[in-house]
This record gives C-alpha cells, structure tokens and sequence, in this order.
C-alpha cells in the first residue's frame, strides 16, 4: 500500500468553531451537515452503533433535536430516527495514508458496487442490526430492509464522490422509505464514509440529500485545508 508523509500537526488545526473527531490518529474537523442535524456527544453516539456495519467504526453521529430528545428520555431507537448522518471509517484501513491516485481506485471499485446489485449488502445490514437489537432487549422488533432503489451518482471530485438510493425499512408493522446519500471522502489522507438519511416524501426528500450530501462533502474538505 502506498503510504504518504503524515500532515504536520498544525496543518491539522480545524476552525476553532468547527468540532474535530479522531480518525487514524488524525484530529479531524468535521461539521454538521446543516442547520437540522446536531452531534449526538459521546454517550449517545453509541445508541447508533446499531447502524453501523461492523467493520466500520462510528466516528460521528448528528441527528435532528426532537430525536435527540427521544434518545435522551429512551422512548426512540437508533432504527426510528426520521433523519440522521453518520460518519465512519473502515475498522481495517483507518490508519491507512491513501494518495489521491489510490482514492481515485477506490472511488471507481465504489462506483461499480453501486451500479450493480446491493440487495445482499442491505441482507447482511439487515441481520448486523437485528442481532445487535436482540443483544440488547429479549423481545426486539426486527427490521427488514428490502431492496434499494438506485438513484445513481450525485458527483465526484478529487477528493469526494457520492451516490443516492431509496431503501425501505419495516418495523413493528410500519414501512419507512428512506432516502440516503453515500459519500466517500479522503480527508487527510484518511477515507470516511459519510452516510446522510432522511424519510422519502416526495421528490424534495431527494433533493434535500443530493442537495446536502454536496454542501456538506465541501464543508468538511474545506474544515480541513491545510
């Protein structure tokens, strides 16, 4: 693997109103997605864990103020947000230096995946969460996801590329369609992957992700400038 020069800590530094999360022994600024979404903090970012696939770990969590209100009084689960975002990296690769030429490889090997079939990685989701629900209470509600509907690319730069989907999940008999974007991003020399969920509407749903997904994947490189 090709491996770069570490970034000079104060190359490193953030905004100083601009939150910055651990990553790969990078401090790393990070911040919200807009104006809706607010960090979970530390003792609540772990309720969202059962969200993440596991080999990746959770660096951020944000989600709207009447979630996270729900969250603090224990009457929500991670599964009936309306909407929230993620943040991750690849347990395997975290403290990996990727160069702009392997991102760009790891961009295409993406960008096949989501033009192919994802119903067996939405499976596998699936029975992440449900194992980790039942972990936790002796009597869950179990979740299905059925299958996605592509959406197709919303861009790629440099340094960044996303894509879009519809999936709906069921719970306790209620179907929740969910718009997603994806992002992949190389942030000092590290790779996240960013994930941005809102219940599907209409077509505004949809253009709030493509929307977000964009603004955000540029705020966040931009957080991070040397």
């Amino acid at each position: 693997m090709l491996s770069l020069p570490s970034i000079p800590l104060s190359a490193q530094t953030a905004p100083a109103d601009t939150p910055t999360y651990r990553a790969g022994l990078k401090s790393i600024a990070i911040p919200a997605p807009d104006s809706t979404l607010g960090e979970t903090g530390p003792d609540y970012r772990v309720l969202l864990e059962n969200l993440v696939p596991e080999n990746n770990r959770l660096v951020a969590a944000f989600v709207t103020p009447d979630d996270m209100t729900s969250m603090k009084s224990g009457n929500s689960t991670s599964v009936a947000l309306n909407r929230y975002a993620l943040v991750e990296v690849s347990r395997r690769a975290e403290f990996a230096n990727i160069a702009p030429e392997m991102f760009k490889e790891i961009s295409s090997s993406m960008a096949k995946q989501f033009d192919g079939d994802l119903t067996a990685t939405f499976k596998e989701q699936e029975e992440t969460i449900n194992r980790r629900l039942k972990a936790l209470s002796s009597n869950p509600a179990p979740v299905t996801i059925d299958k996605p509907t592509q959406l197709g690319a919303l861009f790629s730069k440099p340094d960044a590329c996303a894509f879009a989907m519809i999936a709906p999940y069921t719970s306790s008999g209620k179907t929740v369609r969910r718009a997603m974007g994806v992002i992949l991003l190389r942030v000092q020399t590290r790779v996240l992957f960013v994930y941005l969920y809102t219940e599907f509407k209409d077509d505004s749903s949809v253009a709030w992700v493509r929307t977000t997904t964009e603004r955000w994947a540029d705020a966040i490189l931009k957080a991070n400038q040397p």
